[in-house]
């Protein structure tokens, strides 16, 4: 029996716990226990056994409770979780923690209760309808429950009558109703995969198909419509069919429901999901389905990359470059990164879907680190949208839109088809500005601008939350000619149905929709041809099918050329290809009209003929000669302070010591930049700074991180100042 065991606590805290265990006491890793902590008891997490000849046997704290009598992560994830906190450099805690349900995380039992049923006993079996001419109530529920043969649950039964409760428990205490515990699982049923595969489809699938026993990594690279979705479900069906499990991720919530209604009908199995939208309860059953291996399919958002599973045999990426993939706050990583290494560790394969592959995964195939399959063609053969640039130097725009797109969307209307009109900005106008002294209304906690939401009649900050009243007059000299520049979705919609008031518009973005069943039901409308214009942000470019969709307008194209982030140009061009592959996708040809002030860019030749690889090799071109991932490692240090120098002094004196490292070290691939404030430098009344580390290769520059970090955390005091290190950071901001 072990004596000494190594525990993490869910704290910022890289440190791990040594515990006795009592006599008494078994314990395995990956058990959840609760300890000793300061004044308190923490739950905490073994993740490892201590020698016992080393320990001070008088002065170390015993373990106050064991909760679990077997681990709640297994070893294979314990082992992918000690590796992400030391790749990331994060606390063990944090990471442990967060590959758990909440439920877990507060001590709740390992196994989730289950929803109860009611089903016929033999006695109950032998009885008829007439046997209950006196009980109504139990009459109706004798008629449900003979009429399955099998086991109802709370809303199979409670239509019977409101009285069906104290009815149910009079039949069980005759012996005509037993209960059941109900997974949710129903029985397999017959598969529908209505598709033929195209040539280039069939040959993915091969590829895929003759690795399912090994590690292998794919690059599944189609154009939008090319069905990357049905090679994903011909290879899920062959890991079913012999016993395995899926994972497939999703980079939004919102796309969800649709995935999972067509994969339970294309396998004929119950999808599961894990993501933000679900209850605690719900997430925990998907947890404890996915290790007992019950479920065969799982789908979710990033989180769902750290469930433990029984019998994985396939992991599937969709959207692979979705910017979403990546965890901003707290314990922070790369679902990407993760989904690699899970499938490389359990020796099975992993295909990485996309239209517009990061530039990362581009790079990883042209070093030959992974395998590309290509889908060039669309798979009902119908053509990729034509793109035409409006020049807004040169034409006339009313409101945001220019007069072209306003004609084009009023062809679509009289053929009964529909219009997408993508604008990536919220709410109603970006800017309040008075139009004597020019000022703009920012937020007061945060330095940002102020946008007007129509909808509450408030100004919003989109950095804090903070909401005000529209200001009648200017601040700053007391003007009443206050301006409201730019444009936002929800403008766009007011600007539309203004000049087509008959047109039934659905506007999709955050505001307009807040919970999974808002979104669902707002795509489902549209699926079905019961709207006429769509309106919204990225969360409509992402995957969705519209059958309907014959045009696409893109508004405010022209902020990548602007922009301080190395990698804008990538995100503009992968959202400009998603977003115009939503036309024309069935039958009738699709159109997209691009507004801009660039219309002489040679970016604009490779969106015309949909070319993402082209743009991909010279952006990569670019990135070698200025030394950018992926041909180099970034670690971004953040500070934030209330005080307005605290995050800058804290962050020099970080340099400090991390340039006395580098010398000591001989670190010579590593570099540390100048600490400059954030591109938002104030959020919430905290000052914001930060500072770059750049390497040439990450095994020197993760040991100078190891280094570093660990004389942070003691040199850095408590209080005021806030601080966190990113890995391979996407956002800069």
């Amino acid at each position: 029996m072990t004596e000494f065991v190594r525990v993490a606590v869910p704290l910022r805290l890289r440190n791990l716990f040594d515990y006795r265990c009592p006599k008494s006491m078994s314990v395995a890793i990956g058990c959840r226990v609760r300890v000793p902590f300061g004044r308190q008891t923490q739950l905490g997490l073994v993740v490892d056994y201590v020698d016992s000849t080393s320990m001070p046997k008088d002065k170390v704290k015993e373990v106050a409770s064991v909760l679990d009598e077997e681990p709640v992560i297994t070893s294979e994830l314990m082992n992918t979780l000690v590796w992400i906190s030391e790749y990331y450099h994060q606390s063990l805690g944090e990471i442990l923690w967060t590959a758990l349900p909440v439920s877990i995380r507060k001590g709740l039992p390992y196994k989730p209760r289950m929803e109860i049923g009611y089903k016929l006993t033999d006695a109950g079996r032998e009885l008829t309808a007439d046997s209950f001419s006196k009980a109504q109530v139990q009459k109706k529920l004798f008629l449900a429950l003979q009429s399955t043969q099998g086991v109802l649950t709370k809303s199979g039964l409670q239509h019977s009558g409101k009285s069906w409760r104290s009815a149910i428990q009079a039949m069980q205490s005759k012996g005509w109703v037993a209960t059941k515990a109900v997974s949710g699982i129903s029985e397999r049923r017959s598969t529908n995969l209505i598709y033929d595969l195209t040539f280039d489809q069939q040959q993915a699938l091969s590829n895929i198909s003759g690795c399912l026993n090994q590690y292998k990594c794919f690059l599944l690279q189609g154009v939008t419509g090319s069905g990357k979705t049905e090679v994903y479900l011909r290879a899920a069906m062959k890991v079913v069919d012999n016993g395995g499990q899926v994972l497939l991720l999703v980079p939004e919530i919102g796309l969800t429901p649709q995935v999972v209604s067509r994969i339970e009908d294309a396998l004929g199995v119950d999808v599961f999901t894990y993501h933000s939208g679900m209850t605690n309860a719900e997430r925990h059953r998907t947890w404890w389905f996915a290790r007992s291996g019950e479920a065969q399919v799982i789908v979710g958002t990033r989180s769902v990359v750290f469930l433990s599973f029984a019998r994985l045999g396939l992991i599937v990426m969709d959207e692979e470059h979705d910017s979403s993939y990546k965890q901003q706050e707290r314990a922070r990583y790369h679902a990407r990164v993760i989904a690699l290494y899970r499938a490389k560790k359990c020796n099975i394969p992993i295909v990485l879907g996309s239209a517009t592959p990061s530039l990362e995964t581009v790079w990883a195939a042209k070093n030959e680190r992974l395998t590309t399959l290509s889908l060039p063609h669309r798979a009902t053969r119908v053509a990729m949208p034509k793109v035409r640039l409006v020049d807004l130097n040169q034409t006339n725009i009313k409101d945001g839109v220019a007069i072209p797109l306003f004609s084009a969307i009023e062809e679509r209307l009289e053929k009964g088809e529909q219009s997408l009109i993508f604008l990536n900005r919220r709410g109603f106008a970006p800017v309040v500005v008075c139009g004597d002294c020019k000022w703009v209304a920012t937020c007061e906690n945060c330095e940002a601008n102020l946008i007007l939401h129509a909808a509450d009649n408030l100004l919003h900050c989109h950095h804090c939350s903070a909401r005000y009243k529209v200001f009648e007059q200017c601040l700053e000299c007391n003007s009443e000619n206050l301006h409201r520049l730019g444009q936002g979705t929800e403008k766009i919609e007011s600007v539309l149905q203004n000049n087509f008031p008959g047109a039934r518009i659905i506007r999709i973005d955050s505001d307009s929709a807040h919970t999974l069943k808002e979104i669902e039901a707002k795509l489902t409308r549209i699926q079905e041809g019961k709207a006429d214009i769509l309106v919204g942000t990225q969360m409509l470019s992402k995957g969705h099918h519209f059958p309907y969709v014959t045009l696409v307008g893109i508004l405010n194209v022209d902020q990548g050329f602007f922009s301080i982030d190395f990698r804008a140009m990538e995100y503009m061009f992968q959202q400009i290809l998603q977003v115009a592959g939503r036309a024309g996708r069935v039958e009738k040809p699709g159109e997209v009209i691009i507004q801009t002030v660039n219309p002489d860019s040679d970016y604009f030749e490779r969106i015309f003929s949909h070319d993402y690889l082209s743009f991909a090799n010279y952006e990569l071109k670019v990135r070698e000669e200025a030394c950018q991932p992926p041909y180099a490692h970034y670690a971004l240090l953040r500070a934030n302070s209330i005080s307005p120098d605290g995050a800058f002094a804290f962050l020099n004196r970080a340099k400090s010591i991390g340039i006395r490292i580098l010398r000591d070290n001989q670190f010579d691939d590593v570099d540390l930049l100048d600490v400059v404030h954030s591109p938002i430098s104030r959020i919430a009344k905290r000052n914001r700074a930060q500072l770059l580390v750049s390497g040439e290769q990450y095994y020197s520059m993760s040991r100078f991180l190891s280094a570093w970090v660990a004389i942070l955390e003691k040199s850095s005091k408590k209080g005021q100042l806030r601080w966190n290190l990113d890995v391979d950071p996407i956002d800069f901001h």
